[in-house]
């Protein structure tokens, strides 16, 4: 299911507004946990290539 912006918004503000505050901490890093798998799951190629981009940079092998 698929929500307009604004109505996301107003849902996810009705559901957290009873929450304890470590309820809330809770709340939001799953919320953010799953942006990144929506963002991860944008990045992958579907013509064939099943390797996902990987979401954070990879450590240079630049010596500085």
């Amino acid at each position: 299911m698929r929500l307009p912006t604004k109505q996301l918004i107003n849902k996810i503000e009705h559901l957290s507004k009873d929450l304890s505050p470590a309820q809330l901490t809770h709340f939001l890093d799953i919320i953010d946990a799953m942006t990144a798998l929506a963002e991860d799951a944008a990045r992958v190629d579907l013509s064939g290539d099943n390797t996902p981009t990987p979401s954070v940079p990879q450590p240079s092998s630049a010596i500085h």
